[in-house]
């Protein structure tokens, strides 16, 4: 039987630490007509907040806050809307020891929203500026990139690497879309050296320490989603989705996560999807680990009849400066990659890892066979290859939907199926879900948590719910495809990736059988969600994105 329910929403219930309107005790204020803030005036600790509604661009200069005492820049209540025609909406020169934050208002995702830069940069963290965070920002409709944070050298010789570290940057949190260029660009891309000319030298540009990038919605940009470079201390990007990046088609400039030269980066979490350039582009050096990660169509929709512009789930290239590296690929699901799911052409490594991954439907299969999977020119010495899961046919790993939603059926062989990776072993899946569940892991970088994972399928279980969602991303309706063994009630709640917003939705009495329920979601913030069914028996979890 086939039933259609349109569920609606019960009011939703706020969990974070930005409970009240106007919770800060802002201590300075920043009129709409107002474009550049000198920090003579403030001291650490100090609140400045932005008065809500239309205005042009803002420099901030000279702020210094300390680290138990950071500046903080906020909305005041209302949203704040940059729209432009400046070279940037938002420029931090000489800054320190600040946090820039759109939680003015709760209800209110993003209070700071850089709405439109015609002539250049959303927002700039430059002129020898450290330690930042940014969060709860939308960037949209610029230039250039969205965010850059970076001191190009110069010849006064300042921001040499021997004379200047950018430490401690912060992003989460944001929404970025509809870039010209790097959705985030941070660091200089010119590890090995920038040329001068007007005191004819090359120098070392600094580097960057510190550097933690997660929680972000990055979309429709021109050039790479996420790129990092000179950051070879404690970098680490994760529970980011990246989504249609690489739309200009420009080459050397096509990925959704590019992990450049001079970076040692752990990368994981993060949902990378439907791009025309490689799901992760790697040319940094040092020990690196990236798990969890799911990466669907990278580079199909490029040049799709011409099989010489290739495009992979992971590429590895050498790193400018030719040091070694060594990566640890685990838990990885890599989904219909335009020519080949992980592309390792940097020989200049050993101890490499490529375990437990699901490769599935690689587009050069019919020409390269098994080499569509793990293309590489190593020896069998430098690389371990184990317990992966690699098919042309997307029905073999039995997702729950081989189009949308990646996670696996309870009789997947992938379920049960990994091998224990020691001290590279991750103890959470890609929706933060614990690993191992029935006491063994799963292959990809979904870990079933369905109770009957590895029993027969057609073992008739009292209570035993299935949920499909039946298109990811989703923007007005949720549609959910429930097939239940038995007349229940069930319960649903979509939770924001971050804690901060639980929408309830009242009990729903579902029959015996196959279901739709349509979620009405129209008026949520944009972002990543975690949707749970709960019934007396069981409580499933899909990760949504919502645009």
């Amino acid at each position: 039987m086939w039933n259609r329910v349109k569920i609606g929403l019960l009011m939703p219930i706020l969990f974070s630490q930005y409970l009240l309107l106007g919770q800060y005790n802002c201590t300075y204020f920043v009129e709409t007509n107002q474009n550049v803030v000198d920090g003579q005036q403030f001291s650490p600790g100090d609140v400045i907040c932005l008065y809500p509604g239309l205005r042009s661009f803002l420099l901030f200069n000279n702020l210094h806050g300390t680290e138990e005492q950071p500046i903080t820049i906020v909305n005041n209540i209302g949203q704040v809307v940059i729209d432009t025609d400046h070279f940037y909406g938002v420029k931090f020169s000489n800054c320190s020891h600040i946090r820039f934050t759109g939680t003015g208002n709760s209800v209110i995702e993003y209070g700071i929203y850089i709405r439109r830069v015609d002539n250049g940069a959303g927002l700039s963290i430059d002129d020898l500026s450290t330690d930042f965070e940014l969060d709860h920002l939308r960037i949209s409709n610029t230039a250039l990139g969205g965010i850059y944070a970076k001191t190009d050298p110069d010849c006064s010789f300042q921001a040499t690497r021997d004379n200047f570290t950018f430490t401690n940057l912060r992003i989460h949190h944001c929404w970025l879309h509809d870039i010209q260029d790097e959705g985030l660009y941070i660091g200089s891309s010119k590890y090995t050296g920038q040329y001068l000319p007007d005191c004819d030298t090359t120098v070392l540009p600094h580097i960057l320490t510190g550097v933690h990038i997660h929680d972000n919605l990055v979309e429709h940009t021109g050039w790479d989603g996420i790129q990092v470079s000179s950051s070879p201390i404690d970098c680490q990007v994760y529970n980011n989705t990246i989504l249609y990046d690489s739309w200009r088609e420009t080459h050397f400039q096509m990925s959704g996560i590019l992990i450049g030269g001079g970076s040692t980066c752990n990368c994981y979490n993060n949902h990378i999807a439907n791009g025309k350039g490689d799901g992760i582009d790697v040319f940094g050096s040092g020990e690196m680990q990236m798990y969890n990660n799911l990466i669907v169509n990278a580079g199909r929709s490029f040049q799709p009849t011409d099989p010489t512009q290739s495009k992979h789930g992971i590429f590895v290239g050498n790193a400018p400066d030719g040091s070694p590296v060594n990566i640890k690929m685990l838990y990885n699901t890599i989904v219909s990659p335009k020519s080949t799911g992980i592309r390792f052409l940097n020989s200049n490594s050993s101890e490499n890892l490529i375990v437990n991954n699901i490769i599935v439907d690689p587009g050069n299969f019919g020409q390269s066979g098994q080499q569509a999977f793990f293309n590489h020119e190593l020896s069998a010495s430098q690389f371990t290859l184990s317990n992966n899961l690699f098919s042309d046919n997307l029905n073999i790993p039995k997702f729950i939907d081989a189009m949308h939603n990646f996670d696996l059926q309870p009789n997947s062989p992938a379920v049960n199926a990994a091998m224990d990776a020691g001290s590279y072993q991750p103890n959470f899946d890609i929706l933060m879900r614990p690993r191992p569940h029935n006491g063994a892991f799963d292959i990809g970088a979904f870990e079933s948590q369905d109770p009957y994972a590895s029993l027969n399928e057609n073992v008739a279980v009292k209570g035993k719910l299935d949920i499909r969602i039946q298109a990811n991303p989703v923007s007005e309706l949720l549609l959910l495809q429930v097939n239940a063994c038995e007349d229940m009630q069930i319960h649903i709640k979509l939770v924001k990736i971050d804690g901060g917003i639980v929408y309830q939705f009242p009990k729903q009495q579902i029959p015996s059988g196959k279901s739709h329920l349509q979620l009405d979601i129209a008026y949520f913030s944009k972002g990543v969600y975690l949707c749970t069914i709960i019934t007396d028996e069981q409580s499933i979890t899909k990760k949504v994105v919502l645009y």
